[in-house]
């Protein structure tokens, strides 16, 4: 007993020893203990939340509003870092942002600066997304994917849009292995969906995407449809074998 009781001791000291944490720091510290760091060891959080970069984007009433870089090993990605935004409220910090990236730059915006965010997906694509200050948060209003090789971009996901009275849609798009073209649609439990006419130099692999308790993944063949397993917002990913963008265009239907 005694024994477990030195151990704890042993183990307590260093965060007892440790300098007390300024504002901006002790509130990363809080945004970590209240998020991913909560997993690690309390002294891995602290020593994180110390070393995090933290810059000021601006006020909100009296409050300061910081963008705070966490970088710690256990507490990242396999590239990927938390980055925080936080109002500095006297004895309740807020968080009014938590993501991940590999770095953010900001654009010039009132009452408080847009945030751009890269995070990492592949050797050959970075995702983008945009936050904005909207209703007291931050909230993404933008997502592009954007090529490493010749920083072409595109949207993260584009919305199937049907005519007026129409079942089925159009798709085209160019692509090229890895550099994927994904189409989001809403439907119905029991509602099937199909592929037909489709026109490419280049295979085409057609993958059905739904929520994590819907399917995981799904592979598309054109002329044979597939019913949906439940009613969700569901996303058509189109990607190919070819090493350089080649067009395409396929009908995407739903009954």
């Amino acid at each position: 007993m005694l024994a477990s009781l030195l151990a704890a001791a042993v183990a307590a000291a260093p965060l007892l020893a440790a300098s007390p944490l300024d504002t901006d720091h002790a509130a990363v510290l809080y945004a970590l203990q209240n998020d991913v760091g909560g997993g690690c060891p309390p002294d891995v959080t602290r020593k994180a939340a110390q070393d995090a970069s933290i810059r000021s984007l601006g006020h909100v009433g009296d409050d300061e509003v910081v963008l705070a870089s966490v970088e710690s090993p256990c507490i990242c990605g396999a590239q990927n870092c938390p980055y925080y935004v936080i109002r500095l409220t006297a004895g309740n910090p807020r968080v009014l942002l938590s993501t991940f990236g590999i770095s953010a730059r900001t654009r010039a915006e009132s009452p408080l600066p847009r945030i751009v965010v890269d995070a990492h997906d592949s050797a050959l694509v970075v995702d983008e997304t945009t936050y904005a200050y909207r209703d007291g948060k931050y909230v993404g209003v933008d997502s592009v994917r954007v090529r490493a090789s010749d920083n072409a971009r595109k949207p993260q996901e584009v919305p199937v849009r049907f005519a007026a009275g129409a079942s089925s849609a159009r798709l085209s798009g160019s692509i090229a292995n890895g550099w994927f073209d994904t189409y989001t649609f809403a439907a119905g439990k029991g509602q099937k969906v199909q592929v037909d006419g489709v026109s490419s130099k280049a295979h085409l692999t057609l993958t059905l995407f739904g929520g994590p308790d819907v399917i995981t993944s799904r592979p598309l063949t054109p002329g044979v449809p597939f019913t949906l397993p439940k009613s969700t917002t569901y996303r058509l990913m189109v990607d190919c074998d070819a090493d350089h963008d080649t067009p395409y265009a396929l009908t995407f239907a739903i009954r």
